[in-house]
């Protein structure tokens, strides 16, 4: 009886458990205790510079029928679709099958302690495994592909039907899903993909999971302060708006950074920018309330 007792209360506590942004010393222990944990600062000038394989990208290539929710921490974005898309190579361990897709608004990794205005997180899990939850289990087991994106004064019509779908999003509940008709997934990665950062990390929301494979693109898209403040006006679990979703940059501890630089990083293509040609610009605009100074 009092076994039955312990084991319905501590499921109690489980499902109860509702955490935010704003008080990161209630995290689980794992969080505040985990030695690979994320999101971390990056800088080419700590980082070993490494040579690794080119990516190999399956079906990203796709116009894919999509779903996104507001889950009450971000926007999240799921494909509906019956063959998933594939990245491998790169370095990476095996080969991974995308699960889902979303974002953090500010950025959560740093370039040089600069925070950038909006973190997309593209998060697959071996393909050997059945579901994300299964590959936590494992070292390895989960990679993760970070774009940051970079202030633009005009607004990238590329992603018009996501921005036009967000829109709806505080119309409905939360974890109501809206149906995106045509996501490009292509369009959610930099045209130049050779040049990343790697290293191993965590989930950076808990229960802040230790041993994913982390990738952060050297290249960004572009977005404008129209389109972040889309991000910012959803609503958390409370009912407040859901001024920024990142969580506070973690201690590198005794971790190796690798850096692949890509040899045409420096492009001037629209949706191309390397980050150390921007960062003037995004500081200018920080005084919209989008760039922080660690």
């Amino acid at each position: 009886m009092l076994q039955k007792f312990v084991v319905n209360y501590l499921l109690v506590l489980t499902t109860a458990f509702h955490w935010d942004y704003k008080h990161e010393e209630e995290w689980p222990d794992q969080c505040k205790n985990g030695k690979q944990q994320s999101p971390i600062n990056l800088s080419r000038q700590t980082a070993t510079e490494a040579i690794f394989p080119s990516f190999i990208f399956e079906y990203y290539d796709e116009i894919y029928r999509a779903e996104i929710k507001n889950n009450g921490h971000t926007a999240q974005i799921q494909l509906k679709v019956g063959v998933k898309p594939k990245v491998s190579g790169g370095g990476l361990l095996s080969t991974y099958v995308l699960d889902n897709i979303h974002f953090h608004w500010n950025s959560e990794h740093t370039i040089d302690e600069e925070r950038f205005p909006l973190e997309l997180h593209l998060v697959h899990y071996d393909s050997t495994k059945k579901s994300l939850a299964e590959a936590l289990k494992v070292k390895g087991g989960v990679t993760v592909l970070a774009v940051l994106f970079y202030l633009s004064p005009d607004s990238d019509s590329e992603f018009d039907s996501l921005f036009d779908t967000l829109e709806q999003l505080n119309k409905v509940k939360i974890n109501e899903v809206k149906p995106i008709e045509r996501l490009d997934l292509g369009d959610f990665l930099p045209r130049d993909r050779a040049g990343f950062y790697r290293y191993e990390g965590s989930l950076t929301t808990p229960n802040c999971t230790e041993g994913v494979i982390w990738t952060v693109f050297t290249n960004g898209l572009p977005i404008s302060t129209r389109q972040v403040k889309i991000f910012s006006n959803l609503k958390t679990e409370s009912g407040g708006n859901m001024i920024t979703n990142y969580r506070t940059i973690q201690e590198l501890n005794d971790r190796k950074v690798q850096v692949k630089i890509s040899p045409i990083e420096f492009s001037s293509a629209s949706r191309n920018v390397a980050f150390p040609i921007v960062l003037p610009l995004y500081i200018g605009f920080s005084i919209l309330g989008f760039g922080n100074k660690l």
